[in-house]
């Protein structure tokens, strides 16, 4: 009795809005009822179980239109947390009918424990289509497994039930990780087991800000999720599906030096923010909440040099400095960690200019301000990298906002007298090195340069085309990995015809099980075609699917399976059916498309015949687009001018070949035999 009392004193708070979201495991301190019907949230009253009155079914009723959702939450008294299970209803039916509440029975099948419950509006409701019931929560063991049943109030005769794993909160899902710096992967491996989610993110305190597309479902398998900045705050997040999931968050860089590099700088985003005239100040926002050191400096010659009493007043908005030239050369000097980062904001209107003319033994700086300054010039003379002054320092000063230059006149007695001016009526002003030009007749030294390369000229075209006309193969090669549908024996004598001009003309290494017809019989036709597709994801090559109108046929009845089928094809001798879970599988997770190709031949099969699943996937019909195909092939490396020629050259002259005019002749043969219908079903080989 006493249990009983507890539990209807801590059920008395009714709350009036429904929870939607869901983030981390939610944590309470008062059981409470949600609900809200035709979107418009109404109170509820939470009894005691009473049997709700048995009525006759309306018309039309249907409670498996409905559905029931379960997750674990967690209920907090003091500083002790337990496991919850929260229930959550969704009444739908075609017609309106009247429901007053809901009935739940609770049951955890470890403990054998019963709870009952009824949630009721607290008002009268006309009939309805929909209506939602939320139920928070049910106490339970973390790891145990419940049965919930729901019934409408009144009774209609109808019982939704479900059953629910309570998850662990303290050690939440698991998972195995690892890295791949160069590719910029992590490898996320789910244990068997139940389904997990995993995703990459931004932590940022306590929230973790998702990555967008970068969501997978792991169904005991291993996925590399990708990543475009290195990060000290990119973590991998793990969850089971569903509404208030515990989530397993890993952050793998935070302590990794890689990840406070460029990555760090090129993620985040400078803006300036406007003040008075003599002032500076910039804000920073990036995927990580980093707080970095910042000075001023003024960049010379690709060299920014510091102002190290320049201290920057941090405020909210960002970092501003005080009493500072607002010149383009004046930047921003970030620090963090063992990274450092110069961000120089390009302004387009300058606050002030200066030009420098000789005229005699005098050099005149010209002084251009859209606001009041004052500005110093000192005389200096080069010696070697350095410029040393000579005479004092000059000034002149603008006390009001005009548009009138101001003039400065500085005597010198030689040309090699530089001149150093900044603005002087800041604290920090970086200093601009004025040096005098002085024409040079280099004329004839241009004339011969043209002269020496209009004689280079035809000797470089000759050298390209000498290489365009003398190369005999590329200087290149790519594994290639050829599937098919086993149609006739007069169909394989035709792919290896094809097969032999890629290998010896293309210069290819062509992978054909007709061609490896004892490691097949030996192994399998399953282990020989994954081990090739592996083989041919290490070298880079290419996958090539030789596509019939048999073809057709045989993917329409694979088709038909049901989607493990298609993924978990183990026909030892079914070369097809195995190719096709081979795609099938890279094209549901939408990885490796750029290896595949699709070939037909013309007369032979049309576009038309093949399915709009390979929509992605390039197609080339022979041999109008043989040399695309080639192209294709040979697409891996950049090539200068004169090899490309050489390659379209090299294409030219596999046209004109002897194994080229095999193939047509075989292509010709097949179309007349296809034609007649008079092509061999036997089975066939060829050698290599």
């Amino acid at each position: 009795m006493g249990s009983v009392c507890r539990r209807l004193f801590s059920l008395c708070l009714v709350c009036s809005v429904l929870y939607r979201g869901h983030s981390e495991v939610r944590k309470i301190t008062r059981r409470t009822a949600y609900g809200d019907s035709g979107g418009q949230q109404q109170p509820l009253d939470i009894e005691a179980y009473t049997y709700p009155e048995r009525v006759e079914t309306p018309v039309g009723f249907n409670l498996n239109l409905s559905s029931l959702e379960m997750s674990t939450i967690l209920f907090c008294q003091l500083s002790r947390c337990i496991p919850c299970v929260r229930v959550h209803i969704r009444m739908n039916n075609s017609v309106p009918v009247i429901i007053d509440g809901v009935q739940i029975h609770f049951f955890e099948y470890k403990s054998n424990r019963n709870s009952e419950i009824q949630v009721r509006w607290r008002n009268y409701m006309p009939p309805v289509n929909t209506a939602n019931f939320i139920y928070e929560c049910f106490e339970s063991d973390a790891g145990s497994k419940v049965e919930v049943g729901v019934k409408t109030i009144p009774d209609y005769g109808y019982q939704l039930t479900e059953e629910y794993n309570v998850e662990d909160y303290e050690t939440g899902s698991q998972m195995n990780y690892s890295v791949i710096l160069k590719k910029k992967q992590i490898l996320v491996t789910a244990p068997l087991g139940r389904v997990l989610k995993a995703m990459l993110c931004y932590k940022r305190g306590l929230v973790c800000r998702e990555l967008k597309n970068s969501s997978i479902l792991l169904i005991n398998s291993t996925f590399s999720l990708s990543y475009e900045y290195l990060l000290p705050c990119l973590c991998v997040q793990v969850f089971y599906p569903g509404p208030d999931s515990s989530r397993t968050t890993i952050c793998p860089f935070t302590n990794t030096l890689e990840a406070f590099g460029p990555d760090l700088w090129r993620s985040t985003n400078f803006s300036d923010l406007i003040h008075h005239r003599n002032s500076m100040a910039v804000r920073l926002t990036g995927k990580c909440h980093i707080k970095p050191s910042v000075v001023l400096c003024w960049k010379s010659n690709g060299i920014c040099e510091e102002f190290e009493e320049s201290a920057a007043k941090i405020s909210k908005s960002g970092y501003v400095f005080e009493s500072v030239d607002r010149h383009s050369q004046m930047c921003f000097k970030f620090k963090y960690k063992n990274s450092s980062h110069i961000e120089c904001r390009n302004r387009r209107d300058a606050d002030w200019n200066v030009t420098m003319v000789t005229e005699s033994n005098q050099l005149l700086l010209s002084f251009a301000s859209h606001i009041p300054a004052s500005f110093s010039a000192v005389l200096c003379k080069m010696k070697e990298d350095e410029c040393k002054n000579q005479t004092l320092i000059h000034n002149v000063t603008q006390t009001e906002f005009s548009t009138q230059k101001l003039l400065m006149v500085l005597s010198v007695e030689s040309h090699k007298f530089c001149v150093r001016v900044w603005r002087s009526d800041v604290v920090f002003s970086g200093k601009q090195l004025l040096c005098p030009q002085y024409s040079r007749n280099r004329l004839g030294l241009g004339l011969l340069s043209t002269l020496v390369l209009l004689a280079a000229m035809p000797m470089l075209v000759y050298m390209v085309w000498k290489f365009a006309t003398e190369v005999s193969a590329p200087l290149w090669s790519r594994t290639v990995l050829m599937m098919y549908s086993p149609d006739s024996e007069d169909q394989k004598k035709l792919i290896c015809a094809f097969a032999d001009v890629l290998k010896t003309e293309v210069h290819c290494n062509i992978i054909l099980d007709l061609w490896d017809t004892g490691r097949v019989a030996e192994i399998g036709i399953v282990s020989w075609l994954y081990s090739k597709r592996e083989l041919v994801e290490r070298e880079g090559g290419k996958i090539i699917i030789i596509w019939s109108k048999r073809s057709q046929e045989m993917y329409n009845q694979w088709s038909m399976l049901d989607s493990g089928s298609k993924m978990n094809h183990n026909d030892l001798h079914d070369l097809f059916n195995t190719s096709m879970a081979c795609v099938y599988n890279d094209i549901l997770r939408n990885r490796r498309i750029k290896d595949y190709s699709i070939i037909y031949f013309d007369g032979l099969c049309n576009k038309e015949n093949i399915p709009a699943i390979f929509t992605k996937i390039p197609k080339y019909r022979m041999l109008k687009d043989f040399s695309s195909l080639v192209h294709a092939l040979q697409s891996a490396p950049k090539f200068p001018c004169g090899l490309e020629l050489g390659a379209k050259f090299l294409v030219h002259k596999i046209l004109r070949s002897e194994k080229m005019q095999t193939l047509r002749n075989q292509i010709e043969q097949f179309t007349k035999l296809q034609r007649h219908g008079l092509l061999c079903c036997e089975e066939s080989d060829c050698s290599d």
